[in-house]
């Protein structure tokens, strides 16, 4: 997967790796921790708007969920 914060320069490689959850096939799920804003404490603003990121992983798996169900 393709990184837009490091595409753009602002950090040197992708964030961290997290598994989250575990699709229907079993396979793991990945997604990025991202970089913090250590003036702020806060996600840089690239890793906000990220679908990678593991701020949406929730709504991911809710998402398979709900596909699974119909």
């Amino acid at each position: 997967m393709s990184c837009p914060a490091r595409n753009k320069g602002y950090v040197p490689s992708r964030g961290r790796a997290s598994v989250e959850f575990y699709d229907k096939q079993g396979k793991p799920v990945y997604y990025c921790e991202g970089y913090v804003d250590k003036s702020t404490d806060e996600l840089i603003d690239t890793c906000k708007a990220c679908r990678q990121n593991v701020i949406y992983a929730q709504d991911d798996l809710e998402r398979l969920n709900k596909e699974e169900k119909k």
